[in-house]
């Protein structure tokens, strides 16, 4: 049986709201940090032990994980970590290219998004996690950012639909590639983004959100620039 790799620091306890829900979120963000090992098997007891609360709603929500792909269900046992091989993370990018590009196209020039301040401030709140190698908050953080401008569409079966496909990606290897140029470059992406598509640019929000999925499919190996087989767009 694998074990836990949380540290003092990042213990996280769920309140009596929703323990199923929140339940979700946190190992969501374990497993799409990379906290949780792909190929690893993990105890539920141990898992709602960490958490405070009772097995009932863990496993409740590792059922619902386990229906967006991302862990396999080991009967009388655990779970483990479903690990998505090269050509998962290739579909996984060329669907969401063709489906976000085309979302900040749209929002941008319908000028959709009139109050940038929130997400400005998760791009702010995102590189300090990245300074502070907090990547379960890292990783939460550009969930936010990403998905809350998708929002402005008003589409919520696109927002889901996204939102699946990046917790199937994952982000391996942070700890190794965090001070490279290609992660600062990646991060930089974010506030280009909301410039361009505050200007109004819609082909320059086109062309940074295309060549920032470019970016982070390296990431999702935990490759660098340098040794990644993904070309820029």
């Amino acid at each position: 049986m694998a074990t836990l790799q949380w540290s003092d620091d990042d213990e996280r306890t769920v309140d009596r709201q929703s323990y199923r829900a929140q339940a979700s979120q946190i190992i969501r963000s374990q497993i799409v940090s990379g906290r949780l090992e792909p190929g690893s098997l993990y105890s539920i007891g141990a898992i709602a032990e960490r958490l405070n609360v009772s097995i009932t709603p863990v496993r409740e929500a590792l059922h619902d994980l386990a229906k967006d792909g991302l862990i396999e269900m080991r009967r009388n046992r655990g779970f483990v970590v479903r690990c998505p091989n090269e050509e998962e993370l290739d579909d996984i990018v060329q669907i969401r290219t063709m489906l976000e590009v085309g979302a900040v196209t749209e929002i941008t020039e319908r000028s959709l998004i009139t109050d940038f301040d929130h997400l400005r401030t998760l791009c702010e709140r995102n590189r300090a996690y990245a300074w502070a190698q907090d990547w379960e908050n890292f990783v939460e953080t550009d969930r936010q950012f990403h998905l809350g401008i998708l929002r402005f569409l008003e589409n919520p079966r696109l927002v889901e639909i996204v939102g699946n496909l990046r917790d199937q990606s994952r982000l391996w290897g942070l700890d190794r590639i965090a001070g490279s140029e290609s992660f600062q470059r990646s991060l930089r992406e974010h506030d280009a983004l909301l410039d361009a598509i505050e200007a109004g640019e819609a082909a320059a929000a086109a062309s940074v959100m295309r060549t920032h999925l470019t970016h982070v499919r390296g990431l999702w190996a935990g490759l660098n620039e340098s040794d990644s087989h993904v070309d820029d767009a």
